[in-house]
């Protein structure tokens, strides 16, 4: 009996170690890691998308996985096993998902590609902004980025901050619009007033987590605006 008290003991330890929450943010004077190249990784492109009632495309860009044990092509949705369309992304109700490296926006008749960024990045989604585009005219893309490997660990995913930008419907002027090392909560845009709220949090006491011991922030941004100012407002 005691050795299986001891056993069960042991076992419960490991899986408290194993499951012990990783920090999003490392703090190091020490250079960061490179990160890794999966040898593994073909970058491809979905075929373009035309955004509703502009003269706009876009051509989403992004990795799939060739793994030479099984031969198979795998993405976030798609594999060679349920046939041979190598999607990358999904696009819906203007808003395009997907674990993407960057997007092409072509103005048609030019026949010109021009990429959103020269910058190693993870775009989860790209939001246009159909409602102001109708109001007003005004041609803007929201984004939800990972942009940093802010837990150094060599690569960036779903463990690292994601963070917000904007952008032109042409890809331009492609902006961030949080500080290093604020986690995007949420956002929201209330058309009447031609706004995009923000709330972020900032690891304040620099544990590497985000918690009730961190500090909140309220920010807005006024969409008509040239600039795109972005501006913080205290709600409590």
């Amino acid at each position: 009996m005691k050795t299986i008290f001891s056993t069960l003991l042991t076992l419960l330890l490991l899986a408290s170690c194993t499951t012990e929450k990783k920090p999003k943010v490392v703090y190091t004077d020490q250079e960061a890691k490179t990160l890794a190249k999966d040898t593994s990784v073909v970058v491809v492109a979905d075929l373009p998308i035309l955004i509703d009632s502009t003269n706009f495309l876009m051509h989403p860009i992004g990795e799939l996985h060739l793994y030479a044990k099984d031969r198979k092509y795998t993405s976030s949705s798609w594999s060679y096993a349920t046939g041979t369309n190598f999607s990358i992304a999904d696009y819906n109700n203007y808003t395009l998902n997907g674990t993407l490296k960057n997007i092409k926006f072509e103005e048609v008749g030019t026949n010109k590609l021009v990429p959103l960024t020269d910058k190693n990045i993870v775009i989860t989604s790209a939001h246009f902004l159909w409602d102001l585009y109708e109001k007003t005219g005004k041609q803007l893309f929201i984004y939800d980025v990972i942009d940093a490997d802010t837990n150094n660990d060599g690569a960036l995913d779903g463990m690292d901050i994601k963070t917000l930008y904007l952008s032109k419907i042409d890809g331009s002027s492609f902006k961030r619009l949080m500080p290093k090392n604020h986690e995007l909560l949420e956002w929201k845009i209330i058309s009447e007033i031609d706004r995009l709220y923000v709330k972020s949090i900032e690891d304040t006491n620099k544990d590497g987590n985000f918690d009730k011991n961190d500090k909140l922030h309220y920010n807005y941004v006024y969409l008509k605006d040239e600039a795109l100012e972005v501006i913080d407002y205290y709600p409590n």
